[in-house]
């Protein structure tokens, strides 16, 4: 190989890699929190899209972090709940008057589709499944209810809705 091919060779290897790391660095801005709720939730779906199942993305809380650690999510279970939420029709988000949380909710209709909650951290919307795993069940068909005993702070997004006495929410209409 003349030593022109072999410079080139080189200067291309380079150039390959910086891309890497370029790709790598846009995949990892990509799963952060965000200056919305709204693009907070649509990382957290494009992350589990690809499968990525990383607990210590900065999409989360530190909470939520730390509760992943210990948990184990299979591909099947984050693809079913990608096609779950396809489905869904997001509300606007909701904010509290402090700024400080956050709630993206569902029509009542839409049993499947869960709220989802957000703490203001850092001067963005980082997604907090800690509250949803303490808040929310599950009944008959996937229907989502909230936990009768457990006070959270994202109280504030449902003042307009009424439970039953199991904690499905009602539609007023």
């Amino acid at each position: 190989m003349s030593s022109v091919r072999f410079a080139l060779l080189v200067v291309a290897l380079i150039l390959a890699y910086q891309d890497s790391l370029a790709d790598a660095y846009d995949t990892e801005a990509s799963f952060s929190a965000a200056a919305s709720p709204a693009e907070t939730l649509r990382r957290y779906f494009a992350a589990l899209d690809q499968r990525n199942g990383d607990p210590n993305l900065d999409l989360y809380t530190p909470a939520t972090r730390h509760m992943l650690r210990s948990w184990q999510t299979t591909e099947t279970q984050m693809a079913n709940l990608v096609n779950t939420f396809q489905l869904c029709r997001a509300e606007e988000a909701r904010i509290n008057s402090g700024r400080r949380f956050a709630v993206i909710r569902y029509p009542v209709d839409q049993r499947q589709c869960s709220p989802w909650f957000f703490e203001f951290i850092d001067g963005a919307w980082a997604l907090d499944l800690t509250m949803m795993q303490r808040a929310i069940r599950f009944g008959q068909n996937n229907a989502w209810r909230f936990e009768r005993n457990a006070d959270h702070p994202y109280e504030f997004a449902f003042v307009d809705w009424t439970f039953d006495s199991q904690g499905f929410p009602v539609s007023n209409n």
